[in-house]
């Protein structure tokens, strides 16, 4: 078994790194939260949140059940956005996050020009108690 053949499991919280500064009560800059649980070696599930900050606060999210195979996990949004693909690359440290989608001002379903692109740093491995992005309700998976 090779470095990239290794077995990363992804339960966790991982938080984007991105500039972001805050003025008063408000954040400028891209933040965000990734909180997965492992269910099975090939299966996770996943909440996500992406959010533009101020002045709009324009943001995406969604929790979902993704299979999760080669430390990799695609969701796609058919019922927002049939050509929405965003790709979870996980490793050790965290995990890149890759948006692909024919309308990157609307795409996924997201608010306007809201794209799922960046590095997630992990801060934890821990498994966590998952809680819906929008409405911090808990999920019971």
């Amino acid at each position: 078994m090779t470095f990239q053949d290794k077995y990363i499991d992804p339960t966790g919280t991982y938080d984007l790194e991105s500039e972001t500064r805050k003025d008063g009560g408000d954040i400028y800059g891209y933040f965000g939260q990734i909180q997965v649980k492992r269910l099975t070696e090939k299966q996770i599930v996943m909440t996500f949140m992406v959010n533009k900050g101020a002045p709009s606060y324009n943001s995406g999210s969604f929790v979902d059940t993704l299979a999760y195979k080669d430390n990799n996990a695609i969701y796609t949004a058919p019922g927002f956005d049939p050509s929405c693909k965003i790709s979870f690359d996980f490793t050790e440290n965290g995990v890149t996050v890759k948006e692909e989608t024919d309308n990157y001002n609307f795409g996924c379903g997201f608010g306007h020009a809201v794209v799922a692109d960046g590095f997630f740093k992990r801060t934890s491995s821990n498994e966590p108690e998952l809680r819906h992005p929008m409405t911090d309700e808990k999920i019971e998976k």
